[in-house]
């Protein structure tokens, strides 16, 4: 089906649902003060934090060593004891003769609709875009990206295989909500590599500005750690704190872990990989390289963020995506709802009467309608709903007014693959201090062809604003010459750029919520909020079905009293 049908095709549904409406024993601290006496208590913890051993991070990752984290990452929008409801806790027909009107088709949206109607609400979606997926959105062949101040078209070769998750990316394998839905709907799933050790660590502070290798940072971070513990055990800095077992059993394992050698000193080790590992077909294999210097390590604070972000519960090694595309799981979405769905509606006027919710808004072809509903669950993102007319309680407009939101930002390319074929690098991501902030390498593909690398994505409040303001063109160049420093041959071979900004992608002007909620989380009569921006995992679709669950459970509970 062609664009044109498609669009046709909105334009009669649109039509039709007008007419149809609606939580060791040794502490940091003893550790610290009972260190060896050639160690300050700041050095170590910076060697503890390299490893994610001391909590020196604001949040699962940062973008560079100098600005703070704006990462998805959890917070206290809810308690983590809270239990939060299910659609099992629902009466089946609770909501007979009831009717809801939802604003916005993202996956908090689509999640609501698709469980009210089960449970007997007739349910209209108002959605201002011609496409469902709010920030889950994928980029393909012949699909324009509209900002606020310019227009992209993609023009990757037309081939299914070459998309570009210009949003949400990957799925935790804990995140069983979304991926329950995904075998509901049978949304093919396949493997995301999230962290690969082929990958580079890049900083201007050290190593003369020339990209390290991943395995071989991680693996002299832990033997220099490794060291560090095994000579405050030896010393006898910790015998208040270690049995004598203990303290042998811990030594053996140190050299395990670490590579070792019998006086417990690290100078390097095979796990680290051979001489020239970094580039393919090198004739090395039995040269090991000698290890990053201790001080070169640790005079920066850019790999200590590094290789923590991949521990953070929802930052995993090995994660999921859709196949061909994450929209895949809105638009499974989109067929459960399908008639519920009214597109290019531009919402005006949310107000509240007496026994309800009137809604008012323009259609695509510019006339002004209102919808009379019982109940109005609001998923429009803060940015935005903060300019909408309304009538909600001082309180509640107070907080949407102030709400934050990430300045992420996004930049792909059409390339052959040679970090596959030049650099043996088979999915993962590389890491970078400059705005750029990370490189990832498709996990799906590999040895196809072309694939889709991402040369961009910024998250930083820094970054993301000088990201923004740069033209789509300008992007483009400081991308390339950016990346040129991790991979020299970068500029020869990437072809087809297109980015996104998603704090000027109208209709969302933000990343993902960053503020703590508070009053959100409350009703304000019979208008209701949900959203990524008010569950305990911001900037997860997980988040957006917790969110949509829970304005779901508070309308059910008023409609059983």
């Amino acid at each position: 089906m062609d664009k044109n049908e498609v669009n046709k095709n909105n334009a009669n549904r649109n039509k039709a649902n007008k007419n149809k409406l609606n939580k060791n024993k040794i502490t940091r601290r003893n550790f610290l003060s009972q260190s060896t006496d050639t160690l300050t208590a700041s050095t170590l913890i910076r060697v503890f934090g390299a490893l994610g051993l001391a909590n020196l991070t604001t949040a699962c990752g940062s973008s560079s060593a100098t600005e703070s984290s704006s990462t998805p990452n959890q917070n206290n929008n809810q308690s983590n004891n809270q239990t939060t409801p299910r659609p099992v806790d629902w009466p089946g027909d609770v909501g007979t003769g009831k009717k809801v009107i939802i604003l916005g088709a993202g996956i908090s949206g689509l999640v609501s609709a698709y469980e009210m109607t089960k449970l007997g609400y007739e349910c209209t979606i108002l959605e201002a875009t011609g496409r469902v997926g709010g920030r889950v959105r994928t980029i393909r062949n012949g699909d324009v990206i509209e900002e606020l101040d310019s227009s992209q078209t993609c023009v990757f070769d037309d081939d299914p295989s070459l998309y570009f998750n210009a949003g949400a990316a990957r799925i935790p394998t804990h995140h069983d909500l979304l991926l329950g839905y995904c075998r509901e709907f049978n949304v093919a799933l396949e493997i995301f590599v999230n962290e690969n050790t082929a990958t580079r660590l890049h900083s201007n502070s050290i190593n003369n500005s020339e990209p390290l290798l991943n395995r071989q940072v991680v693996n002299d971070t832990q033997g220099y750690i490794a060291e560090l513990l095994a000579s405050a055990l030896n010393s006898g800095s910790l015998d208040s704190e270690v049995s004598s077992s203990e303290k042998s059993n811990l030594l053996n394992l140190l050299k395990q872990f670490a590579g070792l050698d019998n006086n417990y000193a690290y100078f390097g080790s095979q796990r680290t990989g051979f001489v020239g590992q970094e580039n393919s077909g090198s004739q090395e294999r039995g040269n090991f390289p000698s290890p990053i210097l201790r001080s070169e390590l640790f005079q920066s604070e850019f790999n200590q963020f590094k290789l923590d972000f991949f521990k953070g519960l929802n930052q995993q090694a090995t994660m999921l995506q859709p196949v061909g595309g994450m929209d895949n799981i809105a638009k499974a979405f989109e067929l459960q709802v399908f008639d519920q769905i009214i597109f290019e509606a531009q919402v005006t006027e949310i107000r509240k009467t007496s026994n309800g919710v009137n809604i008012t808004y323009i259609d695509e072809q510019s006339d002004q309608l209102s919808i009379q509903t019982d109940y109005c669950i609001c998923t429009i993102p803060a940015p935005v709903l903060k300019d909408i007319a309304n009538d909600f309680s001082n309180e509640h407009q107070s907080e949407i007014e102030s709400f934050s939101y990430s300045n992420a930002g996004k930049l792909a390319f059409q390339s052959n693959r040679f970090w596959e074929v030049e650099h043996n690098i088979y999915g993962g991501i590389s890491w970078t201090d400059q705005d750029i902030t990370q490189i990832w390498y498709p996990s799906h593909g590999v040895m196809s062809e072309d694939g889709i690398i991402i040369g961009a994505y910024t998250f930083g409040s820094g970054q993301g604003t000088r990201f923004s303001n740069l033209s789509p063109s300008e992007r483009i160049t400081t991308s390339i010459d950016q990346a040129n420093l991790i991979h020299s041959e970068y500029e020869s071979n990437v072809i087809n750029g297109v980015s996104i900004s998603w704090p000027k992608i109208p209709f969302q002007l933000g990343g993902w919520g960053t503020s703590v909620a508070n009053i959100l989380l409350t009703e304000d009569q019979n208008i209701f909020f949900a959203g990524e921006h008010l569950s305990i995992l911001q900037g997860w679709q997980e988040g957006a079905i917790l969110s949509a669950y829970s304005a779901i459970d508070l309308i059910v509970l008023k409609d059983s009293n």
